[in-house]
């Protein structure tokens, strides 16, 4: 095992927990939650095709423990190609620090240019210090699988297998389940265990150091029934474009406005984050703007290209969606991206930033357009309702509402509802009369307006989405089968 010994004990020298062989990448250690990337070029299948024969050799067993050169155990586990080659190594018992060099001129040459250099997790972009938190190396070794996989979230329980959400749905990861003090390891300071203890739950963020560079990662930690649980969300680091999630290629003009309030609404799940993340990276492309986003969390990093972009988190830079947005006011932005409009305060000064003048763009938890008009009102009491209707007419400037709905290729689409507000639907607004918003959309096809039903026949009709999927979706199956005659 020449080989495998160098590594190791360039490893035990390290302190390091875990050491990782990724076929085609550069191999790195892992430390208390950090990445030490080797300095080496990336090792092929080949060279992992014999380092795997020198470590089991004919046994064919991909999990389990062995003695180097030096008397020191070490677990391993072999993964063959699932996705990827990878061997993932980490020492058992005590670690001698003067391992014998091996004489195989392979491995010297290996070891002729390993040079590790830690690179240090730097802070973020606002300044703040990146948490302290020891993640064990098997949990940042599992959200590496995760992304490899382009999955949107880690689940983690104690005693259960991983899982992961990709393209909305569930499914386990190949790993051994993680233990209850693994997940408590993910904790980063006194204060979360104590909000832990208190509340039974606590959310907070961390950057890590992972293979592809460094990654902020949400991280809510929880108690349950059967112990404790983590969900983990990397935080992507490109926005998406509104070609890359199949939406209708009009849909950048929701942001265009001047000023005004645009919603996007729907389920929870169903993209309206990721909707609004690619708006602000189209305007991003195309014009010079200040934009100020308030979050809960943040879910996309934007980079600066036109415009210049300052992202801030509920909790840790605002208290609160309402006083990040009164705050916004008074550091001339001329878009505001608001989270979610949840509650009675964060609607009432969201429609006083988008009546002075301000593009404010929001998300919130309605099944369609008219709802989302219908739910703001309803937030006030009974004597604000009509001046808040008459406000919304002023100020509202469209409504899209999506949903995703499964494919026939085996993801998910968006199937989508736009409103745009027009004198007409203005008035249905201001006089509550519902039906103005639902005409408006059923003869607004040349305005760009469109209904569920109309986007759900064109999905059928490309051949998206099959027939049955669509009438289970449609508010209208009556109106979608008339469409697809």
């Amino acid at each position: 095992m020449a080989i495998i010994d160098t590594f190791f004990k360039l490893m035990v020298e390290r302190d390091a927990e875990r050491l990782v062989l990724v076929a085609d990448r550069p191999p790195y250690l892992l430390r208390l939650g950090e990445t030490i990337e080797l300095s080496m070029p990336a090792l092929g299948e080949d060279m992992l095709r014999r380092i795997s024969r020198e470590m089991i050799g004919e046994n064919e067993r991909l999990e389990g423990r062995l003695r180097a050169a030096d008397g020191v155990e070490f677990g391993y586990r072999i993964h063959q190609g699932t996705p990827e080659w990878r061997i993932e190594i980490h020492p058992l018992g005590a670690a001698a620090r003067d391992a014998p060099a091996a004489e195989d001129p392979l491995t010297r040459a290996v070891a002729s240019f390993i040079q590790p250099s830690s690179k240090p997790i730097a802070p973020d972009d606002a300044g703040n210090p990146p948490s302290q938190a020891r993640a064990d190396p098997d949990l940042v070794a599992l959200l590496g699988q995760a992304l490899l996989q382009n999955a949107s979230d880690l689940f983690l329980s104690s005693g259960k297998p991983p899982r992961i959400r990709r393209n909305g749905l569930i499914s386990p990861l190949d790993a051994g389940a993680p233990g209850h003090q693994q997940i408590l390891a993910l904790l980063p300071d006194e204060g979360a265990r104590r909000e832990l203890e208190q509340s039974g739950s606590v959310d907070f963020a961390v950057r890590w150091e992972m293979p592809d560079g460094p990654r902020r990662i949400r991280v809510n930690v929880f108690r349950h029934l059967d112990g404790v649980a983590a969900a983990l969300r990397p935080i992507r680091r490109r926005a998406p474009q509104l070609s890359e999630l199949s939406l209708p290629d009009d849909l950048h003009q929701l942001a265009t406005f001047p000023n005004g309030l645009v919603l996007v609404t729907g389920v929870a799940g169903s993209g309206k984050s990721t909707t609004l993340a690619a708006l602000v990276d189209f305007l991003n492309r195309t014009r010079p703007r200040h934009i100020i986003t308030i979050e809960d969390p943040i879910e996309y990093e934007h980079r600066e290209i036109q415009c210049m972009i300052h992202q801030r988190e509920v909790g840790n830079n605002v208290e609160s969606f309402a006083t990040g947005l009164r705050a916004a006011l008074r550091e001339s932005p001329d878009v505001i991206l608001l989270g979610e409009m949840r509650d009675h305060a964060t609607i009432a000064a969201a429609l006083t930033a988008a009546e002075t003048g301000h593009l404010v763009l929001s998300t919130m938890h309605s099944g369609s357009a008219s709802t989302a008009v219908n739910r703001i009102v309803d937030v006030f009491p009974g004597h604000q309702q009509t001046h808040i209707r008459t406000q919304l007419a002023l100020s509202l400037r469209a409504v899209l509402s999506q949903r995703l709905v499964p494919s026939r290729a085996g993801g998910l689409v968006p199937a989508v509802e736009k409103l745009l507000v027009t004198p007409a639907v203005a008035n249905g607004i201001r006089e509550g009369h519902d039906h103005f918003m639902r005409n408006a959309m059923l003869t607004g096809g040349d305005d760009g307006m469109i209904t569920l039903e109309r986007s759900l026949a064109n999905l059928v009709r490309d051949r998206l989405i099959d027939r049955e999927t669509a009438i289970r979706t449609a508010s209208d199956p009556k109106l979608l089968l008339h469409l697809l005659v």
